[in-house]
């Protein structure tokens, strides 16, 4: 099964939005968008593009009909046409990626596979519009070791392929027991590349160039401190609950992670001997510690991250290492020093490639 793209123009006269009955928030729910006679179901991506294209925000359908607003734009709007591109899928309804400026250059699917091959990316994955790919720096791999783990540098490249947004370079680093790899997914450890008309030059120059000296010393510290800080319930609990969404839109690939997940952080209800630990307060939470350090949730997140879950599940996840490591531990520098942590908590994970799902 091959996911495809189409690119295209259009005019906002040539939308067509289908909804139903009001969310909660007291939106219309959105069934699809029909352009050129085909229905479409629209991603958040398109919402966020388009919103920013025409300078427009989702609050207002409040009020208007989407048909209101849409002929709004089309009447004040210096230039209503935009380029889009359709994801495809076999036996799926086809998906609405971005909607940029007509003259923006968008690099194709295939050309950023094809030069990411060339530079030897590992880690391929397709999702929602981007093209996530693993990269050793130039200065190279720097092993190095973080207690008794050993460790190498890496970056992870994002590359839209919709035309939204600029290519991002996160920092990451990977745990050698297998490509387990944490990826520093927030502001602090995050690079953004102008690459101007040309993309496939932009990022080639910075395949060719990038390093973070300063950064990977500040994620090697965060790592280090996460080894010797107990988890608070609080950050636990965080984890747990994103775990628990993920599992309810189907993003594992295993079974029983809550479970494996619950055993691991010590049972905390029965811990605390309490049903409900959001029963504490957020204040309590911070300094109730869990059976299990900051640096057990870093490397439980990134394995299901890399080898447990769907592309967009494993993108949650690398966001919730990189809040963690950005901010000071709740429960910071409160255990003694070890050397021996647990290798993997799911399974050892069979080789996986590169697919478009």
């Amino acid at each position: 099964m091959t996911t495809t793209f189409q690119y295209g123009t259009a005019r906002v006269r040539d939308l067509a939005v289908m909804t139903g009955e009001r969310s909660k928030q007291g939106l219309p729910r959105v069934h699809g968008i029909e352009l050129d006679g085909e229905v479409l179901t629209p991603t958040r991506r398109f919402w966020r593009s388009f919103f920013k294209r025409f300078q427009i925000s989702d609050s207002m359908f409040r009020f208007f009909s989407y048909e209101e607003v849409l002929e709004r734009v089309t009447e004040q709007s210096p230039c209503e046409r935009f380029q889009y591109c359709i994801e495809r899928k076999p036996n799926s309804t086809s998906s609405l990626l971005a909607a940029t400026a007509p003259d923006r250059s968008i690099t194709g699917f295939e050309e950023v596979k094809a030069l990411l091959e060339r530079y030897d990316g590992q880690n391929l994955k397709y999702s929602k519009g981007v093209i996530s790919s693993t990269h050793v720096p130039t200065s190279g791999d720097g092993e190095f070791q973080i207690g008794g783990d050993e460790f190498q540098n890496r970056f992870v490249l994002e590359t839209p392929i919709d035309g939204y947004g600029l290519p991002k370079i996160h920092l990451s680093l990977l745990r050698m027991l297998c490509s387990n790899g944490a990826v520093g997914y927030s502001r602090a450890f995050r690079t953004q590349i102008n690459t101007g008309k040309d993309p496939l030059h932009g990022i080639s120059r910075a395949l060719d160039t990038y390093d973070n000296d300063n950064g990977y010393a500040a994620l090697w510290q965060r790592f280090e401190s996460a080894q010797n800080s107990w988890a608070s319930i609080r950050e636990t609990q965080t984890l747990y609950s994103l775990l628990l969404e993920i599992g309810k839109r189907n993003g594992f690939t295993s079974d029983g992670i809550l479970k494996r997940f619950y055993s691991m952080s010590g049972r905390p209800h029965e811990l605390y001997g309490i049903a409900n630990l959001d029963a504490f307060s957020q204040k309590r939470q911070r300094v109730l510690p869990a059976k299990c350090r900051v640096y057990d949730l870093l490397n439980f997140a990134s394995e299901v991250a890399t080898h447990q879950s769907t592309a967009e599940a494993g993108l949650q996840l690398q966001g919730y290492i990189g809040s963690l490591v950005s901010d000071e531990y709740d429960m910071e520098g409160t255990a003694e020093r070890v050397t021996d942590f647990q290798d993997f908590f799911v399974g050892p994970p069979a080789e996986r490639r590169f697919s478009v799902n």
